[in-house]
């Protein structure tokens, strides 16, 4: 098996995209080429008044009808060519394509004139794709065999060994070359074809070197983020420790297992208590994105939606009955769908949002959750009539350590983190969240918020579980 790919490209996901691309490319042009071949000779004889003989006509047809037969053949098999550099590949496939379209041009030039032919200049174009894709000494090894199969077939045609096919028409009359004529065209067509290859190749090594040396940085940038995330990880864990062994002493005196306290100072250590708390949110949040970020795979299985909605409406009632919040969840749905997806990622999403809830809604406030199904997506609204958001703001929301204005107003304590977790898991799932305030159940004092997320059906055929890789955004 002939080697295509450079060992860089093994691995390169993008690479392998570019060449299929290309390739399907190749295929519509084709197919525009076959339908092009046909034009060509109707519109020449009934038109431009040429003429073909029966032989030309023939011929033509042919070179049509094997472009459209060996093009649908390409078409059909392109989707299971492999992208593995060991086996027959994509590249394979170029190189395949290419040879059949020099051999169909190259027929196509001599019935149409050889030395005379209109067409012959489309070598150049082919020459140039040829450059973009295969590498150099294969594609200078194809412009040279290209080469001397011209030369020998006008050259044969001079000779009488081959029989010269003119188009009648195109000319006012027959054409005569001599052979210093035939050796000037053929060393110009030569150097011209030669020189095409040289700067294409050239341009085409110089990017495809850019590239590699992109990747390779890449792949470090990547090296030193994943021990970035884990010295992160490391201190932060470190800084948790003494918070939450602080959190423990205070609930011990506020529960006075040590003995009373006074009012006053029950007070001061309740909000104490609330800091501390507000501070291991935080260091929370700092540890699950640098965990998404490290994150190679993840487990992906049937997940029920409602289930993990209740299931962080249960863990926040607490904080709902306090504040005296309706929550009211709507399913729609007559079926009910899962998605396919990481349970514990939809899981802190939802989470997040909910929690969101109970922060930002006022007391005897109002939460709706409707679930619908929207063609093949599950539509999730979180609706509320809480503080809502300013128009101002409501585009970056989702950055990392952006809070609302009025947040900050209200000094309603927070990361800022949790939505930009939410989008990121959201877009992970191939899902899209957006936001809307106010909300439809909104008033003037309380605009409220709409959060409005939408994640594709499990498929039919999927498994059950299945492990993927996630994307380097997270």
């Amino acid at each position: 098996m002939i080697l295509l790919v450079p060992k860089w490209a093994y691995n390169y996901d993008e690479f392998w995209i570019t060449i299929r691309r290309r390739n399907l490319w190749f295929i519509k042009l084709r197919y525009v080429a076959a339908v092009t071949l046909i034009l060509f000779l109707i519109i020449s004889q009934y038109l431009l008044n040429l003429e073909f003989d029966h032989v030309q006509v023939q011929a033509i047809s042919i070179i049509a009808l094997s472009l459209f037969t060996y093009n649908i053949t390409i078409h059909i098999v392109r989707p299971k060519v492999s992208i593995n550099p060991d086996k027959f590949n994509a590249m394979h496939l170029s190189l395949i394509q290419m040879v059949l379209d020099l051999t169909a041009l190259l027929l196509l030039v001599y019935y149409t004139g050889t030395i005379d032919s209109p067409i012959y200049v489309f070598f150049i174009f082919h020459m140039v794709i040829g450059s973009l894709i295969l590498p150099g000494v294969l594609i200078y090894t194809i412009c040279g065999i290209v080469i001397v199969m011209y030369s020998l077939f006008i050259f044969l045609q001079q000779v009488d060994i081959f029989r010269s096919h003119y188009i009648a028409g195109l000319y006012d009359q027959i054409p005569q070359h001599n052979l210093n004529y035939v050796i000037m065209f053929v060393l110009m067509f030569a150097a011209m074809m030669i020189v095409t290859v040289i700067l294409a190749n050239r341009i085409a090594s110089n990017l495809l070197k850019r590239e590699g040396e992109l990747r390779e940085t890449l792949d470090k940038i990547q090296e030193i983020e994943t021990a970035k995330q884990k010295y992160i990880m490391g201190v932060v864990h470190e800084i948790k420790t003494p918070i939450a062994a602080v959190k423990s002493l205070i609930d011990l005196i506020v529960q006075k297992f040590i003995g009373p306290v006074s009012a006053e100072v029950e007070e001061k250590l309740l909000r104490a208590k609330g800091r501390c708390e507000e501070a291991l949110d935080l260091i929370n949040d700092v540890l699950r994105i640098s965990r998404l970020k490290l994150l190679q795979s993840t487990e992906k299985q049937r997940v029920f939606l409602i289930d993990l909605i209740n299931q962080a409406i249960l863990e926040r009632q607490e904080a709902f009955n306090a504040k005296n919040i309706e929550v009211e969840v709507i399913d729609y749905r007559e079926k009910k769908k899962p998605v396919f997806g990481d349970k514990d990622l939809l899981y802190l999403a939802i989470s997040n949002l909910i929690s969101n809830e109970a922060k930002y809604v006022n007391e005897n406030g109002h939460v709706k959750i409707e679930i619908s199904e929207h063609k093949e997506l599950v539509c999730i609204k979180i609706i509320d009539d809480g503080i809502g958001i300013p128009w101002k703001d409501i585009d970056k929301v989702f950055e990392q350590f952006y809070r609302a204005s009025n947040i900050k107003k209200q000094k309603t304590e927070g990361s800022g983190l949790g939505l930009s977790i939410v989008k990121e898991i959201i877009d992970h799932h191939d899902g899209e969240i957006k936001v809307e305030s106010p909300s439809p159940i909104g008033n003037a004092e309380s605009p409220g918020t709409l959060f409005i997320i939408h994640i594709p059906f499990m498929k039919e055929d999927t498994e059950k579980t299945e492990t993927v890789t996630l994307l380097d955004g997270l």
